[in-house]
């Protein structure tokens, strides 16, 4: 008997790797396969297609090639950003609702002398810049704010931070891992002195992100080693992996626009055919990208709903993918205001470049009957039990 097939609503979290993201990768390795540190032909080669993906990523970003860093991912990324910039004494501006990736650094540094002043949401989730404005001392070396949150899709005004950053010469870290691809992000636009992004989260392959740092700011590198990466990591690139991720992203710059649309029509069908029904919901968090959407059922605990979801082969999930094997509430509702069971109610749907209307429309049903109590009480008890 054929399984039915998963409708999958966890683009947050991860993108399946896109076809022809794939097929690029494939005629790498199995082409491509020098060391682009090697002076011979088939390490040329692969320099040769390193420094094309170099300079289609900056052109996406409005960046110099040679401001690109490549890393193994969003976590290193935000890692260099902070740790490479700051030293003790200096203090940074950060939010209550940054991703674990610039929390615990943060939190690491502390312990080496930087002061840390954490901004407060607002209520609909964002980010007020005149509470950031207010943050900023006389030592203050550099504010770091997400561009899109990961658990509610609120979006921050990074123009608006770049002002101030400006005005104040102080530099501007934004974690755009949720951001870039899926919203415009032009980093001298917006006065951007370090961006982190991420392959996985557009289509791209797992453990190959980027660092943008604008020239001329200094910053020590994380890994000690090789020249690689204008001497800022040392280690082999990963060529395929790289090539992988320009493939992502100029696909997902061609069609961001598009897909915005459809990813709005997409929420909002969902939250009509919920509310035409008549079952109790709240959103947490204000509009902002609309592929993310972060619900709370009362009276429901979202891992429940996630794990009777998971039963109908339905992925969604319970707050951020990377804090999923805590039993803490999300730090990002709780910082919004809402109260511990609030968030416990809450579950992340997020759509992306694959997802359709009938699955939308799937998703909608699904939640419909489990939140009116179709689905019997011992099945959700054993899944619980299970978990």
């Amino acid at each position: 008997m054929k399984a039915n097939p998963i409708t999958y609503c966890d683009y947050a979290a991860t993108a399946p790797l896109r076809p022809e993201v794939r097929v690029d990768m494939e005629r790498v390795e199995t082409e491509l396969y020098g060391n682009p540190s090697s002076i011979h032909q088939p390490g040329q080669a692969a320099k040769v297609a390193l420094e094309r993906a170099r300079t289609s990523i900056a052109k996406i970003l409005s960046a110099q090639p040679e401001e690109i860093i490549f890393t193994s991912g969003g976590t290193e990324a935000n890692n260099l950003a902070l740790v490479g910039v700051l030293k003790p004494g200096d203090h940074v501006v950060t939010t209550m609702i940054e991703h674990p990736s610039v929390l615990r650094p943060l939190e690491r540094l502390m312990g080496w002398g930087v002061e840390v002043t954490s901004v407060a949401p607002s209520p609909s989730g964002d980010i007020p810049v005149s509470q950031v404005a207010e943050a900023i001392r006389p030592d203050t070396r550099l504010i770091s704010v997400m561009g899109v949150n990961n658990e509610t899709g609120v979006a921050n005004d990074l123009d608006a931070l770049g002002t101030l950053a400006a005005e104040r010469n102080i530099l501007l870290h934004t974690d755009a891992v949720q951001a870039f691809g899926k919203l415009p992000v032009h980093v001298k636009h917006s006065n951007i002195h370090f961006l982190s992004a991420s392959a996985h989260k557009i289509g791209g392959p797992k453990g190959v992100g980027l660092l943008y740092a604008r020239q001329g700011i200094p910053f020590d590198p994380l890994h000690l080693g090789g020249s690689q990466e204008n001497q800022h990591r040392g280690g082999t690139e990963n060529v395929a992996g790289i090539v992988g991720f320009a493939r992502a992203a100029e696909l997902a710059e061609e069609e961001r626009a598009e897909l915005h649309d459809r990813l709005t029509q997409y929420r909002q069908l969902l939250l009509e055919k919920m509310a035409g029904e008549g079952i109790p919901f709240y959103v947490n968090g204000a509009d902002g990208y609309p592929g993310i959407i972060n619900l709370r059922f009362p009276e429901i605990p979202g891992h429940t709903l996630v794990i009777n979801l998971d039963l109908e082969n339905i992925a969604a999930s319970y707050g951020s993918s990377c804090a999923s094997g805590s039993a803490r509430s999300s730090h990002v509702l709780l910082a919004m205001g809402l109260a511990t069971k609030e968030a416990e109610q809450s579950l992340r749907i997020s759509f992306g470049y694959g997802t359709t209307e009938v699955e939308v429309m799937n998703v909608a049903d699904a939640l419909i009957r489990l939140v009116s109590g179709a689905v019997p009480a011992d099945k959700s008890e054993t899944a619980v039990e299970g978990a």
